[in-house]
């Protein structure tokens, strides 16, 4: 059985090399140290652990934390060498146990659709639920380019987010509400944006008369190349998502010539019908589609009946 550990490492570089994960450089890193040492709820950074065999690197999974849902613990990676599969149960054990100990409720996991015996792993050992799906459509840049979009826009504040908030969760399909709703804590900006993984850039769309928020839109990545956008609206706001992609390219560009941008679709919304039909019918490539899979914990109420008798080891016990 593989060793577990926790990597506190940076800038690393990971190669599959003869069905083995080999780690060129290892820098300690004193923040990823320090950030293992905080409770759960004060957790900001992702968390890697690695399956080691003496010095072999067998696979890893990564974690990260939901600001201001401090029980929701999203595994955002699993790696592992093809089809070890007894790597990736040790990992995923160990990643549950681990967190749950420390009071994790729910552990969310993406899947992309093409890893069959993986999902299958999730749903029938580790009772994951397979509750609905995200998907990322390329947006041709050329169309938007020179496309003059017509968009109240401003940028997001922190004193939005208990309005973006409520729209979000309002925007869930009804029976997705209890698992994936958030709070106001989740959408305000970090104290030190610099330590946080990735960019992200946040906007509001208003009416113009009455300053009632119509849409959240966020534009976010992890390699300043690649550039994801996601829109949460009202459910009575027809948002015009050629005016929005526009607008996002348009954002992107200020900061970054050379990019790509990828445009999602959340089946678990209730506008994510409507955003895939739009995106079919103006022919956007589908890029990738990730099954989305929770696993939840429920807390157990006990109530005391002192009526009640029990028997311990055939006797009883008043």
């Amino acid at each position: 059985m593989a060793q577990i550990r926790k990597y506190y490492c940076k800038k690393k570089n990971k190669q599959l090399k003869t069905n083995i994960y080999t780690v060129r450089s290892y820098r300690f890193s004193i923040l990823a140290f320090l950030h293992s040492l905080l409770p759960l709820k004060y957790k900001f950074r992702k968390e890697e652990f690695l399956a080691c065999d003496n010095k072999t690197i067998l696979g890893s999974v990564t974690v990260s934390f939901l600001k201001g849902v401090p029980g929701k613990i999203i595994i955002n990676e699993l790696l592992f060498a093809e089809d070890n599969y007894d790597i990736a149960k040790q990992l995923l054990e160990f990643v549950i146990s681990y967190y749950g100990a420390k009071g994790a409720e729910a552990f969310l996991f993406k899947v992309s659709d093409v890893y069959s015996e993986l999902l299958n792993l999730l749903v029938t050992q580790y009772n994951f639920r397979q509750c609905s799906y995200e998907r990322l459509w390329k947006v041709s840049r050329r169309k938007y380019e020179e496309y003059e979009y017509k968009l109240n826009a401003r940028t997001f504040r922190n004193s939005d987010s208990a309005s973006v908030a409520v729209m979000y969760n309002e925007s869930l399909v009804s029976h997705f509400r209890s698992s994936l709703s958030l709070t106001a804590k989740t959408f305000k900006e970090p104290l030190c944006p610099g330590i946080v993984h990735g960019v992200e850039y946040k906007y509001i769309v208003e009416e113009p008369d009455s300053k009632n928020i119509l849409a959240y839109i966020s534009i976010s990545s992890i390699d300043n190349e690649n550039y994801i956008l996601d829109i949460v609206q009202t459910s009575w706001y027809a948002a015009p998502l050629n005016d929005i992609i526009a607008f996002a390219c348009a954002e992107i560009k200020k900061r970054n010539l050379n990019f790509s941008l990828f445009v999602k679709s959340k089946k678990y919304a209730q506008s994510g019908s409507v955003y895939e039909e739009f995106f079919t019918d103006n022919k956007f490539l589908l890029s990738q589609t990730d099954i989305f899979l929770i696993k939840d914990y429920y807390k157990t109420v006990s109530i005391k009946n002192e009526k009640s008798k029990f028997v311990m080891l055939g006797q009883p016990s008043y």
